[in-house]
């Protein structure tokens, strides 16, 4: 039994699955496309440091999920920044997490509030 196969199993009977954390798991782009495809109820699932993860598992679960909201990709390396980039502007309900898409909300929500690099003093 691959950690895949486990996965595309928990997708298929998991019929009110909200949430899957598959953290440091060897799991492939097969188990987070079977997730897309056959969990109609899945809102989260983190794929951090699941090193086989490329951009093609990213966007297959983006494309065909119609009810995931987050996507955690912090660490999986063979996924570029250039297709996160794309795929938050096409998937705008959808959070990704990777350090850089991270570090953006961050900077945001501190503008937001009212911070200013130039106002900032050096200590």
């Amino acid at each position: 039994f691959s950690c895949n196969a486990c996965v595309e199993i928990i997708a298929k009977e998991g019929r009110s699955l909200k949430e899957l954390y598959l953290v440091s798991c060897k799991i492939t782009d097969h188990a987070l496309i079977a997730i897309g495809q056959y969990s109609s109820s899945i809102e989260t699932v983190d794929a951090g440091w699941c090193k086989e993860i490329t951009d093609q598992g990213a966007t297959q679960i983006a494309r065909s999920s119609k009810s995931l909201r987050y996507l955690g990709l912090m660490r999986c390396d063979k996924v570029n920044e250039e297709t996160v980039e794309r795929l938050v502007l096409q998937y705008p309900h959808i959070v990704f997490s990777t350090v850089m898409q991270d570090c953006k909300r961050t900077l945001e929500r501190a503008y937001q509030m009212g911070w200013s690099p130039n106002t900032s003093t050096a200590s």
